[in-house]
């Protein structure tokens, strides 16, 4: 009887080990009902983000510029996720596709209903993601009405 248990105990251990390896390994996934923009970057350990060099940098930036321009795209229908990884799944109706993020690791997925992905690589400034997205959705932004004098014009 005590084997039984112990069997079942290990089972139940080794199912729970390999649901949070299977999760774990799972990209963040969106489904594509608007405009939108993925902005990606690596993942980076509390060390690297409070070294303020390279990686950080990058990523304080990036950060910086996507918060300054948030609500400029949204208030023009411009959905804004935000990924944390190496790579995300994007469905589009019935097709799925996986974008690895690759050697750079940080950007921008601009995606819409029906049309084909543009991918930019890099940190972009507010006004220069703000283009972008223009260009790509050919969706009119509202200008800056921001008072912060962080604000781009």
């Amino acid at each position: 009887m005590k084997r039984l248990i112990l069997i079942v105990l290990l089972a139940v251990a080794c199912g729970q080990i390999a649901n949070t390896q299977t999760s774990a390994k799972q990209p963040q996934a969106f489904v594509i009902h608007r405009p939108t923009i993925v902005a990606f970057f690596p993942p980076i350990t509390e060390a690297e983000a409070n070294s303020g060099e390279g990686d950080a940098e990058a990523l304080s930036d990036f950060n910086y510029y996507l918060y300054m321009v948030r609500k400029r795209l949204e208030s023009a229908g411009i959905e804004i996720q935000e990924v944390n990884g190496l790579s995300f799944q994007i469905r589009d109706g019935t097709k799925t596709r996986t974008f690895q993020t690759g050697k750079i690791g940080i950007g921008y997925y601009l995606i819409a209903p029906c049309k084909e992905p543009r991918v930019e690589y890099g940190v972009m400034t507010d006004e220069d993601l703000v283009e972008t997205a223009h260009t790509y959705f050919g969706i009119a932004i509202p200008k800056n009405k921001c008072t912060d004098p962080r604000c781009s014009k």
